[in-house]
């Protein structure tokens, strides 16, 4: 694989000028230093929340560019439970600041347009998806290559538009079957969700979240491969720019391989 040969060269200059090829990406600034560090790829960690439209913009991105860069980066989808992280951290909502709630909607539509992702936002919002994160982890431990879909489809459901409920277990049930699994088993897995062992499995993914400096949603931690590679944490929909060079991999914007909407 010809990203495999990748260079990633730094010079420490003001400015940071960033080629587009697939084969280098040159950052700089002031003190005029020059270093190489090779990268192969690595693995990238998503933890996300349905509630959250940036975690779905993030979502969305994020899992363009592996489907783009299936060498390179090493996608693993991890929900875990916002409500938990904002507890725990101490965080608020932007909804809660009156004036920081009217941006991130107006501010949301300009987003929308810009990733390709429709997003209306939801007359019930916010709402506790504790129910649907269940769901969405004993996806992953059960049926795990359902869960890229049907975390798409909640959000969809949620916020693009259909006015959908995803707090009850029939809304969840046909969020499942639309994926392509059976009504039988979407059953199973609904059931599965009152069960201590799943219910445990989602604490433990989000505690594990904030103690390695999770805040909010989306967040990411990278690792590139290598053994000294130490891993980052990257919080936001924005930060691909940073994210992806760590990987090898140049950011072409939000549409990796063109223009699409969902």
């Amino acid at each position: 694989i010809s990203f495999l040969c990748g260079l990633l060269f730094v010079r420490r200059q003001t400015t940071i000028p960033h080629t587009t090829d697939c084969d280098t990406c040159l950052l700089t600034d002031s003190r005029n230093e020059t270093f190489a560090m090779a990268t192969v790829g690595g693995k990238v960690q998503c933890f996300y929340d349905v509630v959250s439209p940036w975690a779905y913009l993030g979502f969305e991105v994020i899992t363009r560019y592996a489907r783009q860069y299936p060498g390179l980066v090493q996608l693993e989808l991890c929900p875990f439970f916002l409500g938990g992280v904002m507890q725990a951290t101490g965080n608020k909502p932007p909804i809660t600041v009156p004036a920081k709630g009217a941006y991130m909607f107006s501010d949301l539509q300009r987003s929308s347009g810009y990733f390709g992702v429709p997003l209306t936002a939801p007359a019930n919002f916010p709402i506790n998806t504790i129910l649907a994160q269940r769901l969405l982890t004993v996806t992953k431990q059960s049926k795990p290559d359902h869960l890229e879909d049907l975390s798409r489809t909640l959000w969809k459901n949620l916020w693009g538009g259909a006015g959908g409920d995803i707090t009850r277990p029939e809304d969840l049930l046909k969020c499942c079957v639309q994926v392509g699994i059976s009504a039988d088993e979407a059953k199973g897995l609904l059931e599965s969700t009152q069960e201590q062992a799943v219910k445990d499995a989602l604490k433990d993914v989000t505690e594990d979240a904030v103690k390695r400096g999770a805040f909010g949603a989306p967040t990411f931690f990278v690792r590139a491969n290598g053994a000294d590679a130490e891993e980052v944490m990257y919080f936001g929909s924005d930060r691909f720019h940073l994210l992806l060079p760590q990987l090898g991999v140049p950011w072409n914007g939000p549409h990796p391989f063109g223009l699409s909407r969902l």
